[in-house]
């Protein structure tokens, strides 16, 4: 049982704040795109704008918390932070606070990105599932990738015209049907943009559908997008058991807000039924995690190994399982998310390593840096 008197501090700690309730896309893997109203045990978490002022309180309350001296806010969770008319002004925000500030994007709309590269978060997530319409459209429901790929040049030119520092990563989505052309043809759209380029084994979400699967509990449409996975869930389940009594990071060193300021059990939960605190900014950081660490659903989720799958804990062991079904598609990659060379040209006679795209990391002044933090009181 979880009863601390005074939280740990820990090395890094991380925030994942809904500042958008909704999303302009409905992806197939994501509760946003996949989760039915029938299937709310409860109820649907507010879907509208987060409050900026409401924002700048929780901001004040994490820095009173003090968890840990690398505070990392990441603005989304299931949203699309474009939509919010003032996700600038969030992140200027949370630089000013002198937290780091994250955003991710599936960049099918260009709104307010001249402001929020202006504004200059830390860190730029470019979310995408393919190169081509085709396969695209599979997995990135109701986006164009024309339309991406012309906002991802549009943002290589703002990022040059603003001198920013951001760092931009293109998360590539690695299905059973895209790991060959679309993935050769996204590396080199990277090299030319200068832009990180991370493939990832994509999974399928939320925690409560994952459950549901593995309970046998699954509807045809929900079937259709589990069979273009790399990774069965039934699978990844069998091999995270052996690891099953390990701490979850998802509640040990994160926390998930809505858009109201609710306290959501951790990020891989969609349901209301998971809020464990109606306001983040009136309950002490020591009585989240208690309310956490109490909640039943942590339960069955560690009971079947989820709290691994969802923090990758499995490392190697998830690329094995994805490559053998990469192998049986043929795709032109072999790839690897945990160990390196994570691409390699399938090719029995002359196997070839591929480089993924990294962007040139400018130095930075850390003495100016200190300095100015301890001007602003940081």
């Amino acid at each position: 049982m979880y009863e601390p008197t005074e939280h740990p501090k820990n090395k890094v700690f991380t925030y994942w704040i809904d500042i958008v309730g909704t999303c302009n896309l409905r992806c197939p893997t994501c509760p946003t795109g996949n989760f039915l109203d029938s299937e709310f045990s409860v109820g649907r978490n507010p879907t509208g704008f987060m409050d900026l002022d409401l924002y700048k309180r929780i901001l004040e309350k994490i820095k009173r918390d003090n968890v840990s001296d690398r505070i990392e806010v990441h603005l989304y969770t299931w949203g699309e932070p474009l939509l919010h008319p003032k996700v600038a002004e969030f992140v200027t925000a949370t630089k000013r606070i002198g937290f780091f500030c994250g955003i991710s994007s599936n960049l099918n709309l260009d709104k307010n990105l001249k402001n929020v590269i202006k504004a200059g978060p830390d860190f730029f997530r470019i979310s995408l599932s393919g190169y081509y319409q085709d396969n695209y459209k599979l997995t990135h429901k109701r986006g164009d990738i024309r339309t991406v790929k012309s906002n991802m040049y549009r943002m290589r030119k703002l990022l040059d015209l603003n001198k920013s520092n951001t760092n931009v990563q293109v998360l590539y989505h690695v299905y059973q049907h895209n790991a060959g052309d679309d993935l050769t043809m996204m590396i080199k759209l990277c090299e030319e943009l200068e832009f990180d380029l991370d493939p990832v084994w994509a999974y399928y979400m939320p925690l409560e559908k994952s459950l549901d699967y593995l309970d046998g509990k699954v509807s045809a449409e929900d079937e259709k997008i589990i069979n273009m996975l790399a990774i069965d869930p039934a699978d990844v389940s069998k091999a995270a058991i052996p690891y099953k009594e390990q701490d979850c990071n998802l509640r040990k060193t994160q926390i998930t807000l809505n858009i109201d300021g609710s306290v959501q059990l951790c990020c891989a939960t969609f349901d209301q039924a998971y809020v464990v605190a109606p306001s983040f900014v009136d309950t002490p950081h020591v009585e989240i995690q208690r309310l956490r660490y109490a909640n039943d659903m942590c339960g069955p989720c560690m009971e079947k190994g989820q709290h691994i799958y969802f923090t990758y804990v499995l490392g190697t062991k998830l690329d094995n399982l994805g490559e053998k079904n990469l192998s049986k598609n043929n795709s032109k990659f072999i790839f690897k998310q945990f160990s390196e060379p994570q691409l390699i040209l399938r090719d029995e006679q002359n196997p070839e390593a591929i480089a993924l795209p990294r962007a040139q990391k400018k130095k930075k002044n850390r003495g100016l840096r200190r300095l100015k933090n301890k001007l602003l009181g940081r």
